[in-house]
């Protein structure tokens, strides 16, 4: 059988291994901030404006800098078009380009070592991939960005400036695919004429350049540049932000895997090892300090580190006879070699089938529900006797804000919610903290506000007593937390809420 009649045959479960790996693409979980994304992108496919003034919060105590408004309204329009199956629909998506991305910037590996890589790849990505957030926008143009460098033509350059105008608008991140530009751009004029870069000095300063401003293409110009500057520091005390060293060791195993492949690769000359050094420790030491860049720096050097993959690993040719086999006495087998091309058919075909049918299963799963599960889930049992409350305001926490804000907002302003550092000052975060942890900072700052309603954990109990103490009752109690009206309100009626049995699906 002719080696290209071959290849025809193996196109069938390709492309069966492409639409399952779209269908898990769609897998998605919900986290603390959907509803809030959902929402604002919804708003402003409404009003047709970013909003000037922040209708959710109550304790707002600066601008609203809402530099992911273009991630929020493209979930804004899936959710308007397909519910939480548009929602799922745009996550597989953006996953799914990525993935293929990477798997593209592996060709020429041998078929085996390969999929290995990729597979490693793909599994690092999953804290990014598993959740819809504007942080899958990143992974998708830091790999097209990697793509853009790594394959050096010129022309194609000249798109990144375009990219970094466009990620601006959806994601802080595109400080990282910036950061990664500038390191490939000063190493492109210290090596320039070793033959190490097809791209002039000038064309390489003046796409850095150009990027750079295209970052102020954005509602805010400068503004997105000052807000950044001021919230994305490797100090801030949220979990996926702090340092590799203080997770699970587990979560290291990713890093460790990268770090070490990549000094194996890098010992070996080949053309831009330098700018792929360089880009690689920069991204490993933000990395180690804040775990969140750990999936964007496995992707990126899957991309970047592909010459020294493909230089190890080429592809072996001649895997399939390009004559037929013989038979007994020496003579061409002409009808097991038929029956050899059937056979081979057939299972190309069982593949393609089996992985269809796969990827309907997997599909009628997740294009139905946006699974929300987790112990920081809001509890919505105990929630739901706000459900008519009259308009107020509502003490909670960052876990259940936007939640809060999604089901009962505007007509309930919450007090905290998953933007934190973009809505409130560190003032307002640390009031908030004490509430939770009800400390001795609590208590004058809940005696302030005076608010109508809190919700709060039941791990609050200290806040509870004195709210008790002060002028509150309890609406509602469950093992997992507590609603609190203030005493002189109406008591609250008709709510609907039930213990949930397992997970829910978003937006419930």
């Amino acid at each position: 059988m002719e080696p290209m009649a071959s290849d025809r045959i193996f196109r069938l479960p390709a492309a069966g291994a492409l639409i399952l790996v779209f269908a898990l693409s769609t897998l998605t979980w919900t986290d603390t901030d959907l509803w809030g994304h959902t929402r604002f992108g919804l708003d402003i496919l409404r009003d047709h404006e970013l909003p000037s003034d922040d209708p959710y919060s109550f304790t707002q105590d600066k601008p609203w800098v809402n530099h992911e408004w273009l991630s929020e309204l493209q979930m804004g329009l899936a959710y308007a078009a397909g519910g939480p199956t548009g929602l799922a629909l745009l996550k597989g998506t953006l996953t799914f380009i990525a993935l293929v991305l990477m798997w593209g910037a592996l060709r020429g590996v041998d078929v085996a070592p390969r999929i290995v890589i990729f597979a490693i790849a793909a599994m690092s990505t999953v804290p990014v991939t598993r959740t819809l957030r504007p942080q899958a926008w990143s992974l998708m143009l830091l790999v097209m960005l990697c793509r853009i460098l790594i394959e050096d033509r010129q022309r194609l350059r000249w798109v990144i400036p375009v990219l970094l105008a466009i990620w601006a608008n959806l994601h802080g991140g595109w400080i990282v695919g910036f950061g990664i530009l500038v390191v490939w751009t000063i190493c492109d004029l210290v090596t320039w004429g070793r033959g190490d870069s097809s791209v002039s000095p000038q064309t390489a300063g003046a796409v850095a350049a150009l990027s750079g401003l295209a970052t102020l293409a954005t509602p805010y110009g400068w503004e997105l540049w000052e807000f950044l500057l001021e919230t994305v520091r490797m100090g801030r005390d949220i979990t996926e932000w702090r340092p590799l060293w203080r997770q699970p060791p587990p979560d290291w195993v990713p890093w460790i895997v990268a770090v070490a492949i990549a000094i194996w690769c890098l010992r070996r000359p080949q053309r831009y090892r330098l700018h792929v050094a360089g880009v690689i420790a920069m991204l490993a030491f933000s990395s180690a300090r804040v775990m969140r860049i750990a999936p964007l720096f496995v992707a990126c050097a899957t991309v970047l580190l592909s010459p020294w993959f493909r230089a190890r690993f080429p592809t072996r040719a001649g895997r399939l006879p390009a004559v037929a086999p013989t038979g007994a006495r020496g003579l061409p087998a002409v009808a097991p070699a038929g029956a050899k091309a059937g056979d081979q058919r057939m299972a190309a075909a069982g593949l393609f089938v089996a992985a269809l049918v796969a990827a309907v299963f997997v599909g009628s799963k997740s294009l139905t529900c946006v699974r929300t599960e987790g112990t920081w889930i809001p509890d919505a049992e105990a929630a739901s006797v706000l459900e008519h409350a009259p308009p107020g305001r509502l003490v909670t926490f960052f876990n259940w804000g936007e939640y809060a804000l999604w089901h009962f907002g505007p007509r309930l302003r919450v007090s905290m919610d998953g933007r934190r550092e973009t809505v409130y000052t560190d003032t307002r975060l640390l009031e908030h903290d004490a509430i939770v942890r009800g400390t001795d900072l609590a208590f004058p700052t809940l005696a302030g506000w005076n608010a109508e309603y809190v919700w709060l954990p039941t791990r609050s109990s200290a806040t509870r007593a004195w709210l008790l103490a002060n002028g509150y009752r309890l609406e509602k109690e469950t093992p997992r937390s507590f609603v609190a009206v203030r005493q002189d309100l109406p008591v609250l009626t008709g709510a609907t809420g039930h213990s949930p049995q397992g997970p829910t699906c978003f937006p419930d």
